[in-house]
């Protein structure tokens, strides 16, 4: 199955000393992005950070939602950003759908 995943941080850094906040940086955010960049590398993704925003997107094939489920989790950030996830139906199908659909209508539009 293909997915769509977006991510978006969650701040915390607002409530946390600056020390903290570069704890948080050096030990979640920028592991977390590291594997996000090796699974690019690997083709396992494709995707990448919006623009000046702290949220990201990219497409992954999974076997299922549970095995992407246990990808996003094995992130370090996994806690601290929101994720909405949208399974995608492929272009080819899609075509084939619209045919059917097109086909039953023609047939129910004769008498």
């Amino acid at each position: 199955m293909r997915f769509l995943v977006t991510g978006e941080w969650v701040e915390v850094g607002a409530l946390l000393p600056p020390e903290q906040t570069v704890g948080v940086l050096e030990d979640v955010v920028h592991p977390s992005l590291e594997m996000l960049a090796h699974w690019e590398q690997e083709g396992r993704i494709r995707g990448g950070i919006h623009t000046g925003q702290r949220k990201g997107s990219f497409v992954v094939d999974a076997a299922s939602a549970e095995e992407l489920g246990e990808l996003l989790a094995s992130l370090p950030f996994w806690g601290l950003v929101k994720w909405e996830v949208a399974a995608l139906q492929s272009f080819q199908s899609t075509v084939e759908r619209e045919r059917s659909v097109a086909l039953r209508a023609r047939g129910a539009s004769k008498p």
